[in-house]
């Protein structure tokens, strides 16, 4: 039996058999607390019921005493006396018959002996006498009151038993809980204790073996793992990072040694950081995410790389763990993938300027041969020609302007300004004018708020919008769309400028609309695109600008007509 209960015990972890156990002496400890405590209440209860029962033996005399000291010399005094007893002993009664009664004191207060009537009885022969004078009521007092006596005191030893037999029954609940608490304590010691010790075993070999894989892990992560205790003395260099950073581990290890491997320019709000995540907890929302900073390798090279920061939960032991990727490579991919952009962007400005060049360079042409012939017949007078020369010149101004307009679109953002992103979509906007004017393309701009300034690299957010704008051109002039237009909407939004680009097209087949911001994926023909601009678009929004950009197929409305197509939404937080 017992082995049979040793099995069932045994197959349960060892946290749910401490818990069981506990939970037995938890309640067993309540279950005597309680017991003990009706025990004292139960005995203060009886001690009062036998006190005032026996204070009714008391009573019952002293009444029958003044009734005879006010039947021989009447006075205010005695009556008042004997008033007062009598209701003592009326309220006495009431109090002992409003607690439960064994079946005895029912039998003896309500049975043939009729304690309760006599009591009564008893009692209104005193009121009968001190109101009425009525000499047989005196009489009655003085007859009964030592048979009430014999009653009352049979009442009174009735309490004691029942009071007797309660203590021994609580007491016997008592022996009964403290004889399972040993059995229990007993079984723990069997049946948990014991088993605990080989588990405990069991548990530290496991740990040891946990901690040999996770060192492997560590060791064989392409990452760079470095973790830093609260003295930031470092607890962990794994294998990358010494490729990465070029030092050994004994270079590194138990001391604090992080400054041979940040550059001098982070140094300084890296200690700040540190240490005041390891003072107050708080980590400035670095945790659990990632960020591109720059290190530095043994030789002095300073190269970027991508750092996640991790953190023990325990206060008392705080460890900082940093997974580092060493990203020079994909920032080089990168820069190519931008450059390779923006020569695919050059093919589409040279087409562009093409266009914007068409009608001026006729004007010239025009203006210049007419004036010409009539030079030659001598009808044109020098006024005249002055108009002439000034047309000429109005228009090589535009050229002028067109070429500067090119020329700033290829010029590389250097430094982070504040600018206006309604001035960059205006420029975009102008740089596509004419060929959108040539393929009956119509543009609405709207602006909904006050506030669009942006800090950041004006030339690279250009080159997103005019990436969106010319996909809207090829999508609107290939599906040949009854009315061709792209609504340019920018609007406020809290802290944020939101940018969307409309067109009619019809929208994005739902095949492909989670692809176009791939890597080279296009639905052009080879001759006409090669799928770089949507990637470096988002590319260009999330890395460089820290927004988003994001696709959909959406329905909007210009003067209260419905058109339906693809959106492109740019998020940008505004600079206050």
């Amino acid at each position: 039996m017992i082995e049979r209960h040793s099995t069932t015990i045994n197959n349960l972890n060892f946290t749910k058999r401490y818990i069981f156990a506990l939970s037995l002496i938890a309640l067993f400890s309540i279950s005597a607390f309680f017991n003990l405590k009706y025990l004292i209440d139960n005995q203060a209860q009886d001690a009062e019921i036998i006190n005032i029962s026996g204070r009714q033996r008391m009573l019952s005399q002293k009444i029958a005493l003044l009734a005879l000291s006010y039947k021989n010399q009447p006075n205010e005094s005695v009556k008042n006396e004997l008033l007062k007893n009598m209701d003592l002993m009326l309220t006495s009664h009431n109090r002992l018959l409003s607690h439960k009664l064994s079946d005895k004191l029912h039998y003896l207060y309500f049975g043939p002996s009729d304690l309760n009537g006599k009591v009564l009885r008893y009692i209104d022969s005193v009121k009968a006498y001190l109101l009425n004078g009525d000499i047989k009521e005196f009489e009655y007092i003085l007859k009964n009151s030592k048979k009430l006596l014999s009653y009352l005191d049979k009442a009174v030893y009735e309490y004691q038993i029942e009071n007797e037999r309660k203590t021994s029954s609580l007491k016997r609940n008592e022996l009964f809980i403290l004889v399972f608490t040993l059995l229990t304590l007993f079984f723990e010691a069997l049946f948990i204790f014991r088993p605990a010790n080989k588990q405990m075993m069991q548990k530290t070999k496991e740990l040891n073996e946990a901690k040999e894989y996770l060192d492997t892990v560590i060791e064989s992560n392409k990452n760079a793992i470095i973790a830093i205790d609260k003295n930031k003395h470092v607890l962990t260099f794994n294998k990358s990072a010494t490729e990465v950073f070029g030092y050994g581990k004994e270079e590194m290890l138990n001391k604090d040694s992080l400054e041979n491997i940040i550059p001098q320019k982070y140094l300084k709000s890296h200690n700040i950081g540190v240490e005041n995540y390891l003072k107050t907890g708080k980590s400035k929302g670095i945790l659990y995410s990632s960020i591109e900073i720059e290190g530095r390798r043994k030789n002095g090279e300073i190269f970027p790389l991508r750092i996640s920061f991790g953190a023990s939960n325990d206060p008392k032991n705080k460890i900082i763990i940093a997974n580092i990727q060493d990203i020079t490579k994909e920032k080089e991919k990168d820069k190519l993938l931008l450059e390779q952009s923006r020569f695919a962007a050059m093919g589409e400005m040279i087409g562009n300027i093409a266009h914007q060049w068409r009608q001026p360079l006729s004007a010239i042409s025009t203006i210049a041969s007419g004036a010409r012939f009539r030079k030659k017949v001598s009808a044109i007078t020098e006024e005249e020609l002055d108009k002439v020369f000034e047309k000429i010149v109005e228009h090589t101004k535009f050229l002028s302007h067109t070429i500067d307009d090119f020329r700033n679109f290829f010029k590389k953002d250097k430094k982070i300004v504040v600018f206006d992103i309604t001035d960059i979509a205006d420029e975009s906007l102008s740089l596509i004018e004419a060929t959108y004017k040539n393929n009956n393309i119509r543009v609405v701009k709207e602006h909904i708020g006050k506030n669009f300034k942006y800090e950041g690299y004006p030339r690279e957010l250009l080159q997103v919008f005019l990436n969106i704008l010319g996909n809207a051109k090829d999508i609107l002039i290939e599906r040949d769309t009854k009315e061709k237009l792209v609504l340019f909407r920018i609007k406020e939004n809290s802290n944020s400028s939101i940018i969307e680009i409309y067109d009619s097209a019809g929208g994005i087949p739902e095949d492909i609309i989670l692809k176009i911001f791939d890597p080279y994926f296009t639905t052009k023909h080879q001759s006409h695109g090669t799928g770089i601009g949507l990637f470096m678009s988002k590319e260009i929004v999330q890395k460089h600008l820290k927004g988003d950009l994001t696709a959909s197929n959406e329905e909007f409305f210009i003067d209260g007509k419905r058109y339906y197509g693809a959106c492109f939404r740019v998020s940008l937080s505004t600079f206050s």
